[in-house]
This record gives C-alpha cells, structure tokens and sequence, in this order.
C-alpha cells in the first residue's frame, strides 16, 4: 500500500477514534502522554511529576518550537500554545523582539521605558509567577532578538539554528516584525533551514515580505488575505498545510494549527479531541477580575473539541477597574476582555445570570483569579446547577465559590492553596499535590499550568456524565 494511502487510511481511523471515545477509553488516550491518572476513593486524580509540565511522549517530543513575539502580539495565541506545545511532548521558547518597542503603551516596572513586547491585551511573556502569565513552567525561559537592557538583560539572544519549528504569533505583531530587519533577518536564516514554518493571521507577513508564500497553498484573515490572493494559491480555510509552511486564519484556529504541526512532524499522529464533545455545553462563569489563561486556553480548547461555549455574565461584588463601571465589560488579571475580542461572535454565546437556564449547558466552568471571589455571592446558582444535574468545573481560586455552595463535602478536591480552608471547613479532602481531580460531578484543577489537565479532566466527565 502506498504510503500516502496508509496514512490517510490512518487519519480515517483517528477521527472515527475521537468519535468513539468514552470515558475510559479517554483516559486512556491521556495516559499515553505521560502523566499519571489514578484513584483515590471514588475520585480519579492527575497526579505524578508531569501535571502542569511537558509531558514526555507525543509527535513533539524532543521538538524545540520557537514562537515569535512581537508588541502588540496576540495574547490568546500566545497562552494557548505555552499551554499545549507541551502536550504533545514539545518544548516551547518565546523570542521577543526587543527591537522596535515603539508599541507598547503600557510600560511596565516603573521603569519608563519599555524593554519587551506586550501582547494587546497587555500580557507579558517574561514576568508573573514562573513568567508567561503565571504558566512559565510549561515553556522554556525566553531569548531576545538582540542584546538587552532593564530587567530582560540577563536573557540570551535567539540563535535561529536552535529550533525544530517556528511559529510567528498573529495581532498586530506582524506588522511591528514585517518593518524590522533584525526579525526579518532572524526569519529569513530559520526558513533558510527548511524547517517547519507556521504562522497565523497577521503574523504571515513577514513571510509575504520574504517569498515564503508566493506559489503555495496559504490562508490568513482579513488583514492579509487580498494579499495572499495575489501571490499565493489562497485557500479560505481554517489551517492550510503546503509542506513544511503551516498558515492559520486566526486566533481560533490555533488548536488546529497545532495538531497540523503535529502531522507534519508525524504523518501518523492521530488527533483524538477533534469535535469529541460535540454536542455538549460549556458555560464559563463570569464576574470579574478572571484568571486570563485559565478562560482563553479551555474556551479555545473547547471549541476546538466541538462544545458549544456560554459566557455567562454575573454581577460582581465591585468592579476592578472603575473606569468599566457603568460598562458591561469583564477585564481578567492581565487584560483580557469579556466580550471575547479575538474569538468571533459566532463561536459563543454570551447571557447574563437572570437569562440563564440549566438547559443552556451541561458543564459549568469557573476560572480562577478574584473572580471566584465575587462567584460567592452566587452559590444558590451554583447548587441549583448541580441539584439538575450538571458538571461543576472548578480551577485555582475556583474551588472557594464550590465550597462555599457546600458542594465539596467528602470530596477530593485540588486548587490553589488560598482555596484550602474553604473547602476543608466545608468538609473537603483538598490535595494542592494533584493536577486534577474528578468527584462526582465536581472537576477542580491546580493552578494555570494544569489547564489542559483539567481541561482533559471536564471533557472526562462529560463523556461519564
């Protein structure tokens, strides 16, 4: 059998696969990346040295995956893939380009002048807990584009021959890195090598500039697509594969650019999320002051498995930012917004607490941050939820509002440690050691490292439940 044929036949049988998995069938799918899942009573844990790590096997492993940043870069894209490059076994590094800076009009540090890029929501990829938005564990320290200055000083300068991989990050990035030789030059020795290159939205144009796409089969959004009709056999699709080049059209379509660098690495690869929760409903618990990644990553994610996304908007105790009072805006801790402004309407629904029915999801999902916090004052929703039926999915601060619903009594139960003595007054069994956590109905998860475990750990339930 020819070789194109039995991989083909190969993917027929992974989606059929993704089609057919139940719970345990899942969990044994997740098994094979490594991580440790086991039993403690009735509960199924995520547990062992890879909960919140890259995982040791998958079509990546071994693979360094350069992600190229510059101001104003993507924030959703950037989260998503520090969260699930790892996934798959690779290693991923961010390079900054720390050379034109003229962009970022939030400086940072009091220093008062900026020494690297921000995303556009304002998220930085060097400082927080473990850096990257408090998932640093998860990516390797950065490297710059050039010798730098400030609190990035001690960092290395990118060498392009260090990479498997390079993916240019999308927002108005690639605008900032099409005017800049020093990123046009960095790219140019990596494409040069012939190594898998990918790109998404915007972020393809440095690679307009530099030929890469002329003659070849590309997408792209909006912003560069006329472009792409002209000198690239432009297809209108989510993700485009032409050998070694990978295009995204946007944000959204990041999951699926990542099992395509998947395939190219290893033909076989087998995608086993792929619309797997078709059909079922997730709706992510809104007030305020939100943990970013632990809402970006599981809603990109969730999409991208097939569930139907609900924001639903609660009222918070008091606003974060006073300047939104009066607005029907919702900021996480490093900026980003509720309406989704890089996800598309059409992907999500958004409804406010009195509007909600149980009938509108099948999981409820509470990101960490304050925002549990103000989801206190809504424990009566919380219990009439789980008294219909539902799955109550919880991650970092996000047990404190489950608890406070008396839901945790005689359960395991994981999150951050601020969550430790509201669930244990109420009766809890909380294990910060553990990734994730299945209970019942109830689905905790540590902190935002361990969102793809508990991501994993929802969509578990979902298929038992």
């Amino acid at each position: 059998m020819r070789r194109s044929v039995w991989v083909a036949l190969l993917l027929a049988i992974g989606c059929l696969v993704a089609q057919a998995l139940d719970f345990e069938s899942f969990l044994a799918e997740v098994k094979k990346t490594g991580v440790a899942i086991q039993q403690i009573d009735e509960a199924v844990v995520w547990a062992g040295p890879y909960g919140g790590m890259i995982k040791p096997f998958g079509p990546l492993a071994g693979k360094k995956i350069g992600i190229l940043a510059a101001c104003d870069f993507s924030d959703w894209q950037a989260y998503y893939l520090a969260a699930y490059i790892g996934e798959f076994g690779g290693t991923p590094q961010f390079i900054l380009n720390n050379n034109h800076l003229w962009k970022v009009s939030r400086y940072l540090f009091g220093s008062g002048t900026p020494v690297e890029p921000t995303g556009k929501w304002g998220l930085t990829l060097t400082a927080g807990m473990s850096g990257m938005g408090y998932i640093g564990t998860r990516v390797l320290p950065p490297v710059l584009l050039k010798e730098g200055a400030g609190h990035v000083a001690n960092l290395p300068v990118a060498n392009p021959n260090d990479y498997d991989a390079l993916i240019i990050l999308g927002g108005w990035s690639g605008d900032i890195l099409y005017a800049d030789d020093i990123a046009i030059d960095f790219i140019k020795k990596v494409v040069d090598r012939k190594i898998p290159i990918a790109a998404i939205g915007e972020g393809i144009l440095p690679l307009i500039k530099l030929g890469v796409v002329n003659g070849r089969k590309a997408t792209g959004n909006v912003f560069v697509s006329y472009m792409l009709r002209q000198v690239a056999d432009f297809l209108n699709e989510p993700v485009v594969v032409d050998g070694n080049l990978i295009t995204a059209r946007d944000t959204v379509d990041v999951p699926a650019l990542l099992r395509a660098l998947c395939k190219v690495f290893d033909p076989t690869f087998v995608d086993v999320h792929k619309d797997i929760l078709k059909g079922k409903r997730i709706m992510v618990m809104i007030a305020d002051d939100f943990e970013d990644v632990e809402m970006c990553v599981p809603v990109l994610e969730f999409i991208y498995r097939g569930a139907e996304i609900v924001i639903g908007l609660f009222e918070p105790y008091v606003r974060t930012r006073p300047g939104l009072v009066g607005l029907d805006v919702r900021i996480g801790n490093f900026g980003v917004t509720v309406p989704l402004q890089e996800i598309p309407s059409a992907y999500y629904r958004l409804i406010k607490e009195e509007d909600l029915k149980m009938s509108d999801f099948d999981l409820l999902l509470i990101p960490g941050a304050m925002n549990p916090l103000h989801l206190v004052l809504h424990a009566d929703f919380l219990r009439e939820a789980y008294a219909a039926g539902k799955v109550i999915a919880a991650i970092c601060h996000g047990p404190i509002p489950v608890a406070a619903a008396d839901l945790v009594k005689g359960r395991v139960i994981t999150g951050w440690l601020a969550s430790e003595h509201a669930v244990e007054i109420m009766g809890g069994r909380f294990m910060p050691e553990l990734a994730a956590a299945i209970d019942g109905r109830i689905v905790t998860g540590r902190t935002p490292p361990e969102a793809p475990e508990f991501i994993d750990a929802c969509t578990a339930a979902l298929l038992k439940f």
